[in-house]
């Protein structure tokens, strides 16, 4: 008996992108950076195939955490990617504030 497993937790790079495959087989696929030594990321393809897909597609944004477990598997370039079957939507990106300008009021004195 053997086992392969993969489990990880990483942020979205970009927007998760639906596609088919030439049987018409319907796959979700993302990327997720961890952070690795010396500021260095690492960056893993990850493939969830049906409906499970279908569903998350709208919920995987970039910058959005993301725990993913699932097998290993190696295409016939040779790029690994992993195939998941668990996937947890963790802490959404962080919404960027602008500031908004502020004028000055003129002060006025009383007398």
């Amino acid at each position: 008996m053997s086992l392969q497993l993969a489990t990880i937790i990483g942020n979205a790079t970009k927007d998760a992108e639906q596609r088919s495959s030439k049987d018409g087989v319907n796959y979700l696929t993302f990327r997720l950076a961890v952070s690795g030594y010396g500021d260095k990321p690492t960056f893993y393809n990850i493939v969830v195939f049906g409906k499970y897909g279908e569903v998350l597609k709208d919920h995987i944004t970039r910058g959005r955490k993301v725990f993913a477990s699932g097998r290993l598997q190696i295409n016939d370039k040779g790029y690994v990617s992993v195939v998941a079957d668990h996937i947890e939507l963790l802490a959404q990106p962080k919404k960027k504030v602008q500031a908004e300008a502020i004028e000055p009021q003129p002060e006025t004195k009383e007398v």
